[in-house]
């Protein structure tokens, strides 16, 4: 399958040399630690923001389409000129016989 493998251990991952750069690295700026935790939380943040527009979007299309349903019934019922088109079922008022 794959040609590599990862570490059990994450800390074996890294050397002791890396590890020292590292640590030296966070206490010479400890801001990266709250900065970096941020932009994990950022997409996250995205996620959930188009997962929630998406569902709120779909219920507003459930909601056209059922209402759009009901307008189709209500046109498809007879009304009191059943059989009749409707523009023909009363007479012109200039034809009076």
């Amino acid at each position: 399958m794959l040609g590599h493998r990862l570490p059990v251990n994450p800390v074996e991952a890294i050397s002791p040399e890396q590890r020292a750069r590292l640590l030296t690295l966070i206490e010479e700026n400890p801001w990266l630690i709250p900065a970096t935790a941020a932009l994990q939380v950022i997409p996250a943040a995205v996620l959930i923001h188009g997962y929630w527009k998406n569902r709120q979007l779909k219920k507003q299309l459930q909601i056209a389409r059922e209402r759009t349903k009901q307008l189709r019934l209500q046109d498809d019922e007879p009304d009191e000129c059943a059989g009749h088109p409707h523009l023909l079922s009363h007479p012109h008022p200039h034809f009076h016989h």
